[in-house]
């Protein structure tokens, strides 16, 4: 490492070490009965073969001088931690650590007397009730102090040899679900320095587009919730490093994405783990070619904020949601980020001008005075989220009982309609939407909820009907609550659900009516008909300035591109910027309708090539 960095200082390139693995670094006995340090236990009992406990005494004093070693002697201006410091993704691990270390310290800190013994654990967290949830969540604690205090450790030791080496997290997927462990890990990592994570949010052998909104919405909530002092840089990891699995097209639009959102930088990953290291060119020539383009991107969106609804996510969630097998319950996106994604309507995580879109168990995690809070504003639920809230006494605030129905109430659904009450039909035809497609016509009652009960004020926008044409129960709802706020409730699990029963052309225009309506004022900006096109939006507070990135995620390209935009957001001119970072002027068709402009671009946008745009009354 000295030798390579030595070698390499005189262009200006500065070599680190990308510590991987991390928790199973040291040696691995071939006989399974002896192993050298405790294991990471999982909730079944099983124990992981290669990855440490990181409350192990020993082995913290192992990867400590381990890494002390190296930087001792290589002298890395950082250092990163693969995304295997984390306790619940470990080979046959799902979920962990219930090692003897962990059962002692867990019954110490809820007080009880002895340890609790990983069966007697396991089948409280699988009941499913209010100690289960408290319990879960302590445990998740538990497991983010773990890695704190070995990070410390390890720190500490560094800080023996070489106090001004940055250390970094390479944020896991399971961050949450291990206790929200991202800032806690990064600074203790970071001990003096600054400090350092890479934020997750690529996709591995999959070249797919429309999975966007979802597979980027993490990394933004991470940018919008973590403190300011922290340097953030995107994971732009193709794996495994051919376009064979995964276009330089795909990789260029997560990081715009990443520079769109105000990240400091991209940690790219362009060589294959073969001996043929460089045999892959594209990736070299993409991101040579759009440097210019992401150091004008990033430089341009300082001091503007995101805008949209709000969608709700609570990193604790994963306590309310039922165990399967051996598995973490981890979801790290709420389904309405690819809802909204994929409808064209831009989303952010701490907006406080638009709705909340609210999915699942994430309302669990609301405490009481959160919740009237919530109901005081705008709150858009699927039938999930309605279901626990009516569950807990809700239901006279959100306007109807929403229950799991029967076996047979599935059964006696042919589709689904609009009422006259729906007055969002542009670019539509009819009034019928699909009940499901062939894709999945098994297990509907889990996908969705009987709407019953309906306070007389409320309204259905869509209904359940029968073969006869008889309406079963109502699909979507508005209501008007006493407290003033106003609440829609669409009768779909969302999460369970990727069917055209949600994705549809007649479900976009009601869905994006409904989040005005909620509101009571326009969206920023939205796509007007095109599918599968994300909109993500930015303002910035001073000057005024608006910013619109648009990502194609449809195989089939644009030739031009339409946009609706809110009054308050047309300015006097128009850009797009180039691929040399430079801004140009655009020319753009304004046709006012309704209070809004539809913005008619003629540029065109071919899949996942981003085009973003600024908005202004200043030239540039």
């Amino acid at each position: 490492m000295l030798e390579v960095r030595e070698h390499l200082a005189e262009d200006g390139i500065e070599v680190g070490w990308w510590c991987s693995p991390s928790l199973s670094v040291g040696p691995q006995p071939l006989n399974e009965q002896k192993h050298p340090f405790q294991k990471i236990i999982g909730i079944d009992g099983a124990a992981s073969r290669t990855a440490n406990c990181p409350l192990d005494k020993k082995y913290i004093e192992l990867l400590s001088g381990y890494v002390q070693t190296v930087v001792k002697r290589g002298r890395p201006p950082f250092v990163f931690f693969e995304d295997d410091y984390e306790i619940s993704n470990h080979d046959v691990v799902k979920f962990g650590c219930f090692c003897p270390l962990h059962l002692k310290r867990f019954s110490e800190q809820i007080g009880l007397g002895k340890p609790l013994s990983r069966e007697e654990l396991e089948a409280i967290f699988r009941r499913g009730d209010e100690l289960s949830a408290d319990y879960r969540k302590t445990w998740a604690r538990l497991m983010k102090d773990s890695l704190v205090e070995l990070a410390d450790e390890v720190r500490a030791a560094v800080d023996e040899v070489a106090p001004q080496t940055r250390m970094a997290l390479c944020q896991p997927g399971t961050c949450d679900f291990d206790g929200d462990i991202t800032e806690a890990v990064a600074r203790a990592f970071a001990g003096s320095t600054r400090p350092l994570v890479r934020l997750f949010g690529s996709d591995y052998n999959s070249d797919a587009a429309n999975n966007f909104p979802g597979l980027s919405f993490h990394f933004l909530h991470s940018k919008q919730t973590l403190s300011n002092d922290l340097e953030l840089i995107h994971e732009s990891d193709p794996y495994p490093h051919s376009r064979f699995f995964f276009s330089a097209a795909k990789l260029r639009s997560l990081i715009t994405l990443a520079m769109f959102y105000g990240f400091d930088g991209s940690q790219t990953y362009v060589t294959q783990y073969t001996d043929g290291p460089l045999e892959e060119e594209g990736y070299f020539t993409m991101v040579g070619q759009s440097r210019a383009f992401f150091s004008g991107l990033r430089r341009s969106v300082a001091d503007f904020h995101m805008a949209g609804p709000r969608i709700l996510y609570r990193p604790f969630a994963h306590a309310y949601r039922p165990i399967v097998g051996n598995r973490a319950p981890n979801v790290v996106a709420p389904a309405w980020a690819s809802v909204l994604g994929r409808f064209g309507i831009p989303y952010s995580i701490k907006s406080e001008a638009g709705p909340v879109m609210v999915c699942g168990e994430d309302i669990l995690d609301l405490s009481k005075d959160e919740l009237m809070e919530l109901f005081k504003g705008g709150v858009f639920l699927d039938g999930l989220a309605a279901f626990y809230l009516c569950k807990n006494g809700y239901g006279d605030l959100i306007g109807a009982e929403v229950t799991n129905p029967e076996g047979t109430f599935s059964d006696s659904i042919g589709y689904e309609r609009l009422t006259e009450l729906t007055p969002w039909r542009e670019h539509t035809e009819g009034e019928r939407m699909y009940y499901t497609n062939l894709a999945v016509t098994v297990h509907q009652d889990s996908l969705v909820f009987r709407i019953g009960d309906l306070n007389e004020s409320a309204q259905v926008l869509s209904e359940f009907v029968d073969e006869f044409d008889q309406a079963v129960a109502p699909s979507t709802v508005l209501f008007t609550n006493r407290l003033g706020g106003r609440v829609a409730i669409n009768a779909y699990n969302l999460h369970l659900n990727s069917s055209a029963s949600i994705y549809n052309y007649k479900r976009k225009e009601q869905f994006r009516g409904i989040i005005e309506w909620l509101a009571d004022k326009k969206l920023p900006v939205y796509a007007d008909k095109d599918p599968n096109v994300f909109v993500s939006a930015q303002e910035h507070q001073e000057s005024g300035d608006k910013m619109v990135a648009v990502f194609n995620m449809s195989l089939d390209p644009m030739p031009q591109l339409t946009l609706m935009i809110d009054a308050l957001w047309k300015k006097k001119y128009a850009y797009c910027l180039d691929d040399d970072g430079e801004w140009i002027s655009l020319d753009i068709k304004w046709t006012l309708e309704s209070n809004k402009f539809k913005a008619e671009i003629s540029r065109s946008c071919s899949t996942l090539h981003p085009l973003v745009l600024r908005f202004t009354d200043q030239q540039i």
